[in-house]
């Protein structure tokens, strides 16, 4: 692996576990366990599972930040350890996290207000990311999911660098 690769990684190892710092350890987490990648479909489809709830439906964005969070620090690890089917089943949950619960839609909805788009555009740009991601680690192109995992990250720092702290402050942490 070259060393512009190593330090990406690196990188991106310490930046994942910031984003989950201050939560409980991953090993006390329900949620880190593995899931089995889904069987390959089209972006259309994953875009479809990933339109926002209806009534009942979904997950709190806490909850949903922090498995993201744990996902990304485990591809990263499968990266770093040649663990392609650490890396493959990473990027599926990624790419298939659950959608925002309709109760904190509308809550995050009643914060950003005319800036919702914004949001809304930056988490469709991090989805269809995370696809494309996944869709590398399934072909097992290692060059390509490196380019994936960037592409998301920049796409979560972008939202979160807009959008944390006025949800944060209404316990909507992301």
């Amino acid at each position: 692996m070259r060393t512009e690769s190593v330090t990406i990684l690196i990188g991106l190892a310490v930046f994942a576990g910031a984003c989950d710092s201050g939560q409980r350890s991953a090993a006390n987490r329900p949620d880190t366990q593995a899931v089995a990648a889904p069987a390959p479909d089209t972006a259309s489809a994953h875009a479809s599972a990933h339109a926002h709830p209806a009534e009942g439906e979904g997950e709190p964005l806490l909850r949903i930040m922090q498995r993201l969070g744990t996902r990304m620090s485990a591809l990263t690890y499968g990266l770093m350890t040649d663990d392609s089917a650490m890396v493959t089943t990473s990027a599926a949950a990624i790419a298939e996290h659950a959608p925002i619960a309709a109760d904190d839609l509308e809550r995050i909805r009643g914060v950003l207000g005319a800036d919702m788009a914004e949001f809304e555009r930056l988490d469709a740009a991090v989805h269809e990311g995370s696809v494309r991601l996944h869709d590398a680690a399934a072909a097992g192109r290692t060059a390509d999911v490196l380019t994936g995992l960037t592409e998301v990250q920049r796409g979560c720092v972008a939202c979160h660098s807009q959008f944390r702290e006025r949800l944060r402050s209404r316990r909507l942490s992301i």
